[in-house]
């Protein structure tokens, strides 16, 4: 897992090391030929994967230098959110209030820096399903991009809930994280699955907390 420090003033900035993993990934995901993205989804296919931290860190990277690319990070965990508490920023107003009450969109955008902008999850109550069904959030989806250079969406777990299976045609391609040693190859084949059968593809996976199968001084002579 990338490992994110908290700055003054809700800037948040990733660690050199992990800066430079999640720079590569952003490349494979937005820069090559074979993805060419506008929009990622990403999650896991259990719970405690490590999905928000790499969604929060992959935009974090690609909007880096800062001003280098536009990105939006919208937070679509409804039932978990994590990403207004890494980023130091507020989790309301954001999705629940622009969905539900018609609030305009830049009024629930909160700036992590000049390239990055953040949309919370905000106050959705018991009306989970209604607002990821809602065309209100299909349009707000589309809205952002036209307006970004990349979207960053993070949801809940694929084996767990079925907000991924709902957001997939909405965002197109999906980032699969599954946890080093722990998320079981048949967990992963099955959120891939249910991924893929709403309409999303499957552009790749994290390995998260993965552990050198040799002692690491060893790759230094390779």
């Amino acid at each position: 897992m990338a490992d994110m420090e908290i700055q003054q003033a809700s800037r948040a900035s990733l660690k050199p090391k992990a800066a430079e993993v999640f720079r590569g990934l952003w490349a494979s995901l937005f820069y090559s030929q074979a993805n060419g993205l506008k929009s990622v989804l990403v999650c896991s296919a259990d719970r405690q994967e490590g999905a928000s931290t790499t969604a929060c860190s992959l935009a974090l990277a690609g909007s880096e230098p800062a001003g280098a690319q536009r990105v939006a990070l919208v937070d679509l965990n409804l039932r978990t959110p994590a990403l207004d508490q890494m980023l130091g920023l507020k989790n309301a107003p954001g999705v629940g209030e622009i969905v539900l009450e018609g609030l305009p969109a830049d009024q629930a955008a909160q700036p992590v820096g000049p390239g990055l902008d953040f949309y919370a999850v905000g106050k959705v109550g018991s009306n989970l399903l209604e607002i990821l069904r809602s065309d209100v959030l299909g349009q707000f989806l589309r809205a952002l991009e036209a307006k970004y250079d990349h979207v960053v969406v993070d949801a809940a777990p694929a084996n767990q809930y079925p907000d991924a299976q709902i957001l997939a045609p909405r965002v197109g391609s999906a980032l699969l994280v599954a946890y080093a040693s722990q998320t079981p190859r048949e967990a992963v084949a099955l959120a891939k699955k249910r991924i893929e059968s709403g309409g999303a593809k499957v552009v790749g996976a994290v390995l998260n907390q993965r552990t050198y199968p040799i002692p690491k001084f060893l790759y230094r002579r390779v």
